[in-house]
């Protein structure tokens, strides 16, 4: 077994552990969930920084355990079971964007007003 098929939902888990305990307060251009809709206000921004740390959490959970099956499955070579996991691991990262921002959108308007 080799540790690359575990590095990128290791990355990922601590990330998401890291930004679960202690999210970033303000809106900032440098750390943590930023996209146009999360940066309207500080409403948004601690909503999608809380959403999409527990998204990332799971993700890193699951790229883990894709790793595992991966180093299973591909025994014979190390280098296929990385790729395979890598790249599932970053398209699991990938789609923590879109949950995000549909999870937004449900909680807010367009302008980032809470629905009520």
């Amino acid at each position: 077994m080799s540790i690359q098929n575990y590095l990128v939902g290791m990355i990922v888990l601590i990330i998401g552990i890291i930004f679960k305990l202690w999210p970033p307060e303000h809106i900032n251009g440098i750390m943590g969930y930023r996209t146009p809709f999360s940066m309207k206000n500080n409403d948004t921004w601690d909503e999608g920084n809380r959403f999409s740390s527990i998204i990332m959490i799971y993700a890193g959970v699951a790229s883990l355990v894709i790793g595992v099956i991966c180093s299973f499955v591909y025994k014979n070579n190390i280098y296929i079971a990385s790729a395979v996991s890598s790249k599932i691991s970053v398209i699991l990262l990938l789609a923590s964007i879109p949950l995000t921002e549909i999870h937004l959108r449900k909680l807010f308007d367009k302008n980032g007003i809470k629905r009520t």
